[in-house]
Formats: structure tokens, sequence, C-alpha cells
């Protein structure tokens, strides 16, 4: 059974850095709102306590948030925050002069880099029409604030300076943004890379199925397996009968799409949690867990006997193949993968000495 790449799942970096970052700025938001209630609370200024404690809940929230994974919805929940907060300092402040508008850039900035373009924009957009309300009720009567009546003028100029503020926030963070998808790119390319290194490492180049450095590796895991079952692991050395004939009469371009296709063809007759290995040349080895005895493996055997054996046309050539089989079985002839490979080598010469196209247990005799 051929074995397709394994790509073990590796962690983004630069999402382990974005939620260290979102994590260390919800940890400082948290620590500052808690100081600022409890100087409030001492101050009598019990007014602000309640949208503090809001505050801290949510950010708390926020950590929960991140903790189950979900980092865009603990970022915007934070985003959200942040503004509640300056809002609520100006509100109850010196209104458009009060020294909270100038977080705004730090929220703009936490805005692009930790969620994106959409929530920045949307970020901007309320800012600046929060300001707007302010100003408004500033001026009508609607709220008191510590500063003195303020025009329009005040808009204006603060306007320009967040306006202008958020551009410059912009277009460090595209270019920050920028570098960061390339540094993704370019690692991802360098993860592929080595998955294929490794998978060349391990595979045959010709039938795709793993190589003889994966077999002692098989083995290993399906003993294990099977110890934990009170089983055993079977093993099947497999040759082609007559191959080298094949190769001189035929040429060698026939000879290794025979390879292939008995590749194929045995592997689609094994089980899922079989193995099948080319080992060199036209031998292959088979892996059977879950082998008590003789009679588990002669179902299996007679399967690929019986798919092999039919005729194939391969480049306008008709063959019928053939294969000689040895058997080994564990525990019964050993626990050592190299010497139960020997034995089930010895079993298939048996099965050609006696006739070819054919399988043989392995006897210690």
């Amino acid at each position: 059974m051929r074995e397709p790449i394994n790509k073990s799942r590796h962690t983004d970096p630069i999402q382990q850095i974005r939620n260290k970052r979102i994590s260390q700025g919800i940890v400082v938001m948290l620590f500052s709102v808690s100081a600022l209630s409890l100087v409030n609370l001492f101050d009598s200024q019990s007014v602000v306590v309640p949208t503090l404690l809001f505050t801290i809940v949510s950010l708390l929230l926020s950590l929960l948030v991140l903790r189950k994974g979900h980092a865009q919805g603990a970022a915007g929940l934070t985003v959200f925050v942040m503004f509640v907060c300056v809002a609520q300092a100006m509100w109850g402040g010196a209104g458009l002069r009060s020294s909270a508008l100038m977080a705004y850039p730090a929220v703009l900035l936490f805005a692009i880099i930790m969620i994106g373009k959409r929530t920045f924009y949307l970020a901007l957009a309320s800012m600046l029409a929060f300001m707007v309300v302010l100003l408004i009720a500033s001026n009508t009567g609607w709220r008191q604030g510590l500063e003195d009546a303020t025009d329009y003028r005040w808009l204006w100029d603060y306007g320009i300076i967040l306006t202008a503020a958020a551009f410059i926030i912009r277009v460090l963070a595209s270019d920050l943004l920028v570098l960061l998808d390339a540094l993704h790119i370019q690692m991802d390319d360098a993860t592929q890379s080595r998955l294929r290194a490794e998978h060349l490492a391990n595979h045959d180049n010709l039938t795709g199925l793993p190589n003889r450095r994966m077999a002692e590796h098989y083995f290993d895991e399906l003993m294990m397996l099977s110890q934990q079952e009170h089983s055993g692991v079977g093993l099947v050395f497999v040759d082609v009968d007559n191959f080298k004939v094949i190769n001189d009469s035929h040429g060698h371009h026939l000879g290794d799409e025979l390879l292939r296709y008995l590749g194929e063809t045995i592997g689609s007759q094994l089980r899922k949690s079989d193995r099948l290995v080319r080992i060199a040349g036209d031998e292959f080895l088979i892996l059977l867990p879950g082998i008590s005895k003789g009679r588990d493996v002669e179902p299996i055997l007679e399967k690929i006997y019986h798919a092999v054996s039919s005729p194939v046309s391969l480049h306008n050539e008709t063959l019928t193949p053939a294969v000689s089989m040895g058997v080994a079985l564990s525990p019964q002839h050993g626990h050592d993968f190299k010497d139960l490979m020997t034995k089930a080598d010895h079993a298939m010469y048996q099965a050609k000495a006696a006739g070819r196209n054919r399988y043989q247990f392995f006897h210690p005799a």
C-alpha cells in the first residue's frame, strides 16, 4: 500500500507572535484599568468605577477567548474595550482636549496589525464619529466636562492630527504586514522543501513506495501495536519471477513499468494497516500486523496471487506476471527485524525452488 507524504502540523510562528502580543496588550490594560479603578474608588469617583469594572471583565473574557484559540475574536474584543476606555476618559474628562485622545493611534495600530484593514477603517470611522458627538454634546450642554466650552476649531485640529497619525500608522503597518507575509511564504516554502527531501529519502523514486530505510521503522511500530493486541507481525518477502528475462527481452522501460504496476496491484490487495515496501530491484516486502498464525496470512497471499497473475498490457506488450513469496512470522520465528527478513527471504527461495509463482512459509529445518 502506497504511503502518503506525512505532513506534520507546524504551528505558525507569526501567529504565535500575534497571540503573544495580544496577550501582552490585554495584560497591560488589565493592570492599568485595575490601578485606575482603585485610584477612582479612593478618590470617591464612583461614577467611573462601573465602566472600569466592565472593562476588566471584558478583558478577562478576551484572555479566555484567546486561550480557546480564537485570536481574531480576542483582538476584536480588545480593540472595542480600548475604544470604550478612551471614549469614557474623554467624555468624563476634558473632551476633545483630553490627553486620552492620543491613545487612539495606538488603538489603530493594534487593530490593523492584529486584525486587519477592515477593523482599522471601522475603528477610525468610529473615532471620528465619536469626536463629532462629543463636540455637539459639549456645545449643547448635553455633557459637562472639565474643559471650557469649545468650538469647531478643536474638532478640526484634533481631527487632522488623528487622520495624519492614522495615515502614517496605516503605511507603516502595511509595510510590516507585507514583510510578514513574505516571511510566511518563505517559511512555508522551506517547510515544503524539507518535507519533499524527507519523502525522497524515505521512498523509492520509481514506485513511490517506502524504501528499505522505512521498513524497520514500520516493523517497530507494528510490533508495538501487535503486542498491545496480543498478536504478531508477518513479513512477506516478494520477488518477481523471471524479471531478468523480461528486462532482457522487452527492455528496462517495460521492466520499470512492470514494477510500478506490481507495486500498485499488490498494494490494492492489502489492508489499511498493512505496509508495502520496495527493498531493491524486483524485491518487495509486506508487513502484516495483527497476525497470530499462518492461516491469518493465507487469505491475503491468495488475493495477491490472483491479482498479480492476471494478464496485463504494458507498452503494447501483454504479460502475465508471477511472483514468489516467502513468509516469516513474529514471534514464532523471532523478534529481530533483520533476522525475520532473512528467514522470509529463505522461504521465498524455497518457493522458487518448488516451481515459482507460489508462496512458502519459513520452516526452521
